[in-house]
């Protein structure tokens, strides 16, 4: 078909698609290798999901990939940002996006050796009205992640803004002669609450959570997520205004501002999803589980812009003689103190005395001795 160039076209199109599951993509199987790099590009580095040594003596007896670790295995935005409509026939100059947030619900970990395959599903498609950007859609697909024992592993809700290119950078931050931070040294210095476990009995409704500092965003930052925790692939198209497609075009600021309608370079959401993830990650322990967090971006997060994560206690929930659900309210908020992406999360937490004892189970093999019972 001919070059979709107008909202009402493009829903009338992306709609016929609802429903209907796209091709899924291969299987993969999960290696440290893999866990390592994806720690790399969101800027995680607990030892549970990237130090064997650490997690053979910890809650799992291995590796384990961390809650934003979905991500990696596929971005899942393929539903929301085309659905079925083949990527050639809409132009980012014509019409372009916006990244709003996920809703993500967690079933069980992600192993090593796990073979993972997911399922994209355009569910929705919403006509609305935007400030800076007037007339445009909020499309949303759902992504269905699996193991190979066809367990659902988690599923991801992405929304996606589609909307007329107004062909300039819309949203800026004022980064001024405020302090710059250098983000590498900052996964070094975390402190996180790891294999002590931290009891739903002893959490109270205000309590803090460390903030995450995660320093100023740099291109080198983008590209780290962009290659570390999402793919290497190359592009296979190419949009006008750039040669540069690395990061989708958006480490391009004229592409930025032309097609994608930033001011600069600019982050993928997810990004800052895995930063909301990580406050609580580190924060629960390794005991703990993140069921749940829903997510919004309020506006993107360009290069340049220095950024803290705060979280807080909002809710304590019901618990039965094993654990307890928690509810915590957390944000990225910017150099200006503006909050770019927020997020309400649930974590279950053990009970004392709930939490099972496999040092036997674990304890090193002794060596076989000859004999029928050896």
């Amino acid at each position: 078909m001919s070059r979709i160039t107008t909202l009402d076209v493009f829903e009338k199109e992306y709609r016929e698609g609802l429903g209907q599951p796209l091709t899924p993509k291969p299987w993969r199987e999960v290696t440290p290798e893999w866990l390592r790099r994806h720690g790399d590009g969101s800027g995680d580095f607990n030892p549970l999901y990237r130090d064997p040594v650490y997690a053979r003596d910890g809650r799992y007896h291995q590796l384990v990939g961390s809650p934003s670790f979905v991500f990696s295995m596929n971005f899942g935005a393929n539903a929301s940002i085309w659905g079925h409509i083949p990527p050639a026939d809409v132009a980012m100059k014509d019409l372009s996006i916006l990244y709003l947030g996920a809703d993500i619900e967690w079933y069980r970990p992600v192993w090593v050796g796990d073979r993972v395959r997911s399922i994209e599903t355009p569910v929705d498609v919403t006509p609305t009205t935007m400030r800076q950007l007037g007339e445009a859609l909020i499309c949303s697909g759902r992504t269905e992640y699996f193991n190979h024992r066809a367990e659902p592993v988690a599923r991801v809700t992405n929304r996606m803004l589609r909307f007329v290119n107004p062909g300039k950078g819309v949203q800026a931050s004022d980064t001024g002669d405020k302090p710059r931070v250098a983000p590498d040294p900052l996964v070094w210095e975390r402190t996180r609450r790891g294999a002590q476990p931290r009891y739903w009995d002893d959490v109270q409704v205000g309590e803090e959570l460390p903030e995450l500092p995660k320093g100023t965003y740099t291109t080198t930052e983008l590209y780290l997520f962009t290659y570390g925790s999402l793919s290497t692939n190359r592009a296979r198209y190419v949009d006008a205004g750039t040669i540069d497609m690395g990061a989708g075009g958006r480490a391009d600021p004229e592409y930025a501002r032309a097609n994608r309608s930033q001011a600069t370079s600019f982050d993928y959401g997810p990004q800052r999803i895995a930063w909301l993830t990580q406050v609580v990650s580190d924060w629960m322990g390794d005991h703990g589980d993140l069921v749940r967090l829903s997510s919004q971006l309020r506006r993107p997060n360009l290069i340049g812009d220095t950024n803290t994560v705060y979280a807080q206690v909002s809710r304590v929930l019901d618990a039965d003689e094993f654990g307890g659900e928690v509810e915590i309210e957390a944000a990225v908020v910017n150099q200006d103190e503006v909050s770019t992406a927020t997020a309400t999360a649930v974590v279950r937490l053990p009970r004392p005395g709930a939490l099972p004892d496999h040092s036997v189970l674990f304890a090193p093999e002794k060596s076989a001795e000859p004999g029928l019972y050896g």
